[in-house]
């Protein structure tokens, strides 16, 4: 599910850029979350891509600078979608399930919202939830 494509900007639901406040505090909430482990290891030896952190949502995958991740095709399917205030920061939860035999189960994809965002996000959140 990682690699380096791009969507085609047409496809994108939502186009978000951070600065690199808001993103160390989402990597390090992220890295809090997995245990004390991978929060000091961030802490030790942190990792910083050249250019500005952004994640680009459509209907069906998550595309950010560190990994690309689909939700939503004949193997995935979303579960929920929901919006985690974490204090500092608002969290897009998604929530999908794998239908292929090899990986079966649920995860979890987490973004942050951008400050400014969270009506756009609130829509996007109706956009690709799970149908009733």
């Amino acid at each position: 599910m990682k690699g380096n494509s791009q969507p085609d900007k047409t496809t994108a639901l939502v186009h978000w850029t951070y600065s690199y406040k808001e993103w160390k505090n989402f990597v390090l909430w992220k890295k809090m979350n997995k245990g004390w482990l991978h929060y000091l290891f961030y802490l030790l030896l942190p990792k910083r891509k050249p250019g500005l952190p952004f994640a680009v949502i459509t209907s069906a995958k998550v595309y950010t600078e560190e990994a690309n991740e689909t939700f939503h095709d004949k193997d995935h399917a979303v579960k929920r979608v929901s919006i985690r205030d974490t204090g500092k920061m608002n969290i897009l939860e998604i929530s999908y399930e794998i239908n292929n035999d090899d990986k079966a189960g649920l995860k979890d994809i987490f973004i942050p919202i951008p400050k400014g965002k969270l009506r756009e996000a609130i829509e996007l959140q109706e956009k690709i939830g799970p149908n009733p």
